[in-house]
């Protein structure tokens, strides 16, 4: 064969493989295209969760299958796994099961869609990633000797009460297979990293709708509807109501007893370390210029979180006010279930107002004034 001909033969063979190589555009809608037509995909999660008040990384293991049920609005069962727990959506019936107090809690229909969206099995997964966007292509990166299409959307970009929130999302494609390999969360406040979560995906396995998707609960499980309390369990409290009294010990091993404090407003702040609000809310008090009203006392109760988490949260985070110490009960008295919740509690012991959740005008409002 002629020189020329070995040379055409190349020219055209590279022309062919360029033609053929996909745009990222095509890579990215191939890698949707197959998530959202499998009959039944299946696919391993692990997670590493960053505590940026620690300083800890939690790696956590998870297992996600999904299978198509055209019957349930979501458009698919699904049964996701952790250490100890299951979440499943079969049928349009969703449940918790929990290995650590062997129950079974079902959702009521009025709840089903909010934990849908905002549970981290379906939000961390490539369906939960794909339902989200605008994503864009930013370029080809390298991960672990492997080439990926790297592609960006922005959730978040914004300020709130004057820090800076940045929340970028990175999905990372492997072309030569069109699955999503990586993710990446990254919160920024003020340009400053806050926290990361890095994803892993592996063992894919997309099928045929094959049997039907169950999930078998171990015997002598109790079965519960999510809302119902506790035989000891407080609704939260109303204005007007009077405050439970309580007496605990603070960060110093003192006694701190609530009505000792009549003649004066205190300010409960329930709190709990793994609450993103609740750390706001406590850069807020740091403040320099911020100072409580002089008849406000501030208090600090963490109901969830244990001493030895406290002091190790406590030495990285300055909490500018007495921190009180196994508020497990307390907390239960005064019917918190979210975090972050503040009750005002009046000079003659009585809820002077309940605030759950962050609210930037109740922390002007208990400021001293200028």
């Amino acid at each position: 064969m002629s020189k020329i001909s070995i040379l055409s033969l190349l020219v055209s063979f590279l022309i062919v493989s360029w033609s053929s190589e996909k745009s990222p555009q095509e890579v990215f809608e191939g890698a949707k295209e197959k998530v959202f037509s499998a009959n039944r995909l299946s696919v391993k999660q692990v997670m590493l969760w960053e505590d940026p008040n620690l300083g800890d990384i939690d790696t956590i293991s998870k297992g996600l299958i999904l299978q198509k049920n055209l019957e349930v609005t979501l458009g698919f069962d699904f049964v996701g796994t952790r250490e100890k727990y299951a979440l499943t959506y079969i049928d349009g019936v969703l449940a918790s099961i929990s290995d650590k107090d062997s129950t079974v809690t079902y959702y009521p229909e009025a709840e089903v869609s909010a934990v849908l969206e905002s549970n981290s099995f379906l939000s961390f997964s490539p369906v939960g990633l794909f339902k989200n966007g605008p994503w864009s292509y930013l370029g080809d990166t390298a991960i672990a000797g492997k080439t990926y299409k790297e592609y960006l959307w922005i959730e978040m970009d914004t300020t709130i009460t004057d820090k800076k929130v940045l929340l970028k999302n990175h999905i990372f494609i492997n072309p030569s297979n069109e699955v999503v390999d990586h993710y990446s969360r990254r919160l920024f406040h003020d340009g400053k990293k806050s926290q990361f979560i890095e994803v892993k995906y592996s063992e894919y396995d997309f099928a045929d709708l094959g049997e039907k998707l169950a999930y078998d609960v171990p015997s002598g499980y109790l079965s519960k509807q999510w809302g119902q309390k506790e035989p000891d369990a407080a609704q939260v409290l109303n204005k007007g109501d009077l405050a439970p009294d309580f007496e605990l010990t603070d960060e110093n091993g003192e006694r701190v007893k609530l009505s000792e404090f009549r003649g004066k407003k205190v300010l409960l702040d329930f709190s709990m370390i793994h609450c993103g609000w609740c750390k706001i809310a406590i850069d807020q008090f740091n403040k320099p210029n911020y100072q409580f009203a002089e008849n406000i006392i501030p208090l600090y109760l963490n109901p969830v979180d244990s001493k030895e988490k406290m002091d190790k949260y406590r030495a990285k985070v300055t909490i500018p006010f007495p921190v009180l110490i196994n508020a497990g009960e307390v907390g239960k008295a005064y019917g918190v279930t979210g975090y972050p919740t503040f009750y005002l509690i009046d000079e003659n012991g009585k809820v002077e107002d309940v605030v759950v959740g962050f609210s930037d005008e109740k922390i002007l409002e208990w400021k001293k004034g200028d």
